[in-house]
């Protein structure tokens, strides 16, 4: 059995359409519009599900949906990925709404829920896939799965453990974006009020956390959850069959989320002697559920805790001994030569393709009217595949200057932007594989050929053919001077590989590892982690930057954020990157754009000669930067405020009086 296999989802769709147990409200008082409700004639739907281990699989591989996929129009602002509030690229779409809400300004607590505004939802309105929703068929599952009467013991325990490490990771997301949450840890019935929850995650085990928890105890909550799992025998260390089980949640997911989970928490947002923000008043809440604690505390540690890094240490050592014990079945992607193409096909691979080594936690696609969830088509709900042409992610200079050189130094190309370039330094050329990857430039290869995009030279300079003989490019695929490239590829070469949502892979957990033991002072073993990443490409150590001193650990540290920024962009990594280190004065900074110029050959003079009219012959350079001004942000004009480092919390859920607060600013 293929879990994902389409025709057991339409048959679990049938079987949901006799009862929409999760759709309706009838009830006055909801966790999340539909959490607590309860459906009339649920008994005998839950009968009916629970009745066959095949209708009770298909529930939970139905749930499996819910997994935060980056590339869901869903879990998007409108189409366009959470990235493109950070650096690396900067959105043009006009009907997005990361350009209508957040570049604006204009978002507020009234857009949380709405799918088209906030970068995560907290409750599951218009189709956007917030918390609760998962939350509660995870736990609907766990607590009727054992009357399935044609299921061994085993395949229970197992089922029951991949469910609660789905409600891990729905947790850790609103960690990310919210800060502390209520604790749910059963299925609420009709008339039941929310009050709180268990730490443990366990009815009546352990300490009762009344109305919303802090910060700390939602990160322990989470965390019990994942022990949870890793402590469970039926739940294998890794699939053995990936044909068969391919994209199932396994205990290596549980130890990598662990660390995942105390990389955020350990990092300055929450940890650190001061608030991100100070309430501008004091919230009031329902009494008893809430009102004796310090507000701040569901937004921050209270102090800082070093510690916490040491936690998320042994975190990531425990999941590389677990891996190393089960015989290493997660492992970074290698290169199958030495050649770019050979670097570039291994970190594809990595990011791209299903059915490799390095996807610990893997979300796959969701089928519609014109895509199945195996390929990243052009269009559908897929993201980014149908808007990219519009420039929804057009990257940056910023994100440009980040890819070091193929010898393994940092870019210093800048010096020449704006310059006649008069040493004829090509900037495209010989440089981080991953850079290629990611974007698009008009690179002279290594072999002395060109790259091609839709069977045409990437001439992507003023006047070049490939700019303005192409739609997507006139309709701002090019908007900054770099088209994206990293999941979109060819938009017609998809390389015979399914795509995936890498929502854990290897290379962050070395780059997880490497940033936590910078942090604990351990720079010498921090670097080792870096090179692992970066050998995949073929560059050397990050020590060759001998100007750089790494043994500072804020140098070192931001060369760690540099290095996850061009391995993990686009994967929504580096907006909560600078989210979690508090980066106002990168928000704040405007973004670039570059005019690409092809130097006359007899006068070095700037022209808008396509490469078709060189005679084969491939030009020099100059390189214009300026500030972005399509579609500004309003934080590049002073109107920066620390409230946006976490989202708010829709005013009609905090309204409901079961013990929420709006986060600080909002």
């Amino acid at each position: 059995m293929n879990f994902f296999k389409r025709n057991i989802l339409i048959g679990l769709c049938s079987l949901l359409t006799v009862s929409p147990m999760i759709t309706s409200c009838v009830d006055d008082f909801a966790v999340g519009d539909p959490f607590l409700e309860k459906q009339p004639g649920i008994d005998v739907t839950l009968d009916t599900i629970f009745s066959k281990a095949q209708y009770a699989e298909m529930f939970l591989w139905e749930t499996y949906k819910y997994l935060n996929n980056g590339h869901s129009q869903y879990y998007c602002m409108n189409s366009v990925m959470t990235e493109a509030l950070s650096d690396i690229v900067h959105s043009v779409l006009g009907w997005g709404d990361v350009v209508n809400y957040y570049y604006t300004g204009m978002h507020s607590e009234t857009g949380n829920g709405n799918w088209i505004r906030d970068k995560f939802a907290f409750i599951d309105g218009n189709n956007r896939k917030g918390i609760w929703d998962t939350v509660r068929r995870c736990w609907i599952f766990i607590e009727n799965i054992d009357r399935v009467p044609d299921m061994d013991e085993a395949n229970k325990a197992r089922l029951k453990a991949e469910a609660k490490l789905i409600i891990a990771t729905r947790y850790y997301d609103a960690l990310c974006n919210l800060g502390g949450l209520p604790l749910i840890d059963h299925v609420y019935q009709t008339g039941e009020d929310y009050t709180g929850g268990y730490l443990s995650a366990i009815q009546g085990e352990g300490e009762f956390v009344l109305g919303r928890a802090t910060v700390e105890q939602t990160a322990i909550f989470i965390d019990n959850l994942l022990q949870q799992v890793i402590d469970e025998p039926a739940i294998p260390f890794a699939v053995s069959n990936y044909i068969s089980e391919g994209g199932r949640l396994t205990k290596g997911g549980a130890y990598g989320m662990r660390a995942k989970l105390w990389m955020f928490v350990a990092s300055p947002l929450f940890n650190d002697v001061q608030p991100y923000r100070q309430y501008d008043e004091i919230p009031i809440f329902p009494a008893g559920l809430g009102d004796d604690i310090d507000p701040l505390l569901r937004v921050w540690l209270g102090e800082q805790k070093p510690e916490l890094w040491d936690k998320c240490v042994k975190a990531c050592k425990a999941f590389f001994d677990a891996n190393a014990a089960a015989g290493n079945p997660y492992a970074l992607v290698q290169p199958q030569g030495t050649t770019e193409n050979d670097y570039r096909r291994a970190f594809r691979s990595a990011y791209y393709a299903r059915e490799t080594t390095e996807k610990i936690i893997e979300v796959r696609g969701e089928n519609n009217g014109n895509s199945d969830g195996e390929y990243l088509k052009e269009w559908g709900s897929n993201v980014p595949g149908n808007v990219s042409h519009s420039g929804a992610h057009a990257p940056t200079v910023e994100w440009f200057n980040m890819f070091p050189w193929a010898n393994g130094m940092n870019f210093d190309g800048q010096r020449l932007y704006n310059t006649p370039n008069t040493e004829n330094i090509d900037i495209f050329a010989n440089r981080d594989p991953r850079l290629y990857e990611s974007m698009l430039v008009p690179q002279k290869r290594l072999d002395e050929k060109w790259n091609t995009y839709q069977n045409k030279t990437i001439d992507s300079w003023i006047g070049g053919d490939l700019i303005t003989g192409n739609w997507w490019f006139t309709s701002g695929y090019i908007a900054h001077g770099f088209g994206e490239f990293k999941f979109v590829l060819d938009y017609h070469d998809y390389a015979d590989e399914r795509y995936v949502w890498g929502y854990l892979r290897m290379a962050e957990m070395h780059l997880i590892y490497a940033e936590a033991l910078a942090q604990t002072g351990m720079y010498a073993d921090a670097i080792k982690e870096v090179d692992k990443v970066r050998a995949r490409v073929g560059l050397p150590s990050l020590g060759v930057n001998t100007a750089l001193d790494l043994n500072n650990k804020e140098v070192l540290i931001n060369e760690i954020l540099r290095e996850r920024a061009c391995e993990l962009g686009m994967e929504n990594c580096r907006i909560y990157d600078l989210i979690r280190y508090k980066r106002s004065d990168i928000f704040c900074s405007p973004l670039h754009r570059m005019n690409i110029y092809a130097k006359d050959a007899q006068t070095g003079e700037k022209t808008n000669i396509p490469f078709s009219q060189m005679n084969g012959v491939w030009p020099n350079f100059i390189y214009d930067t300026e500030e972005i001004t399509s579609y500004p942000r309003s934080w590049w004009k002073g109107n920066w405020d620390n409230k946006w480092y976490l989202s708010p919390i829709g005013r009609s859920e905090i309204n409901k009086d079961y013990g929420l607060s709006q986060n600080p600013g909002w």
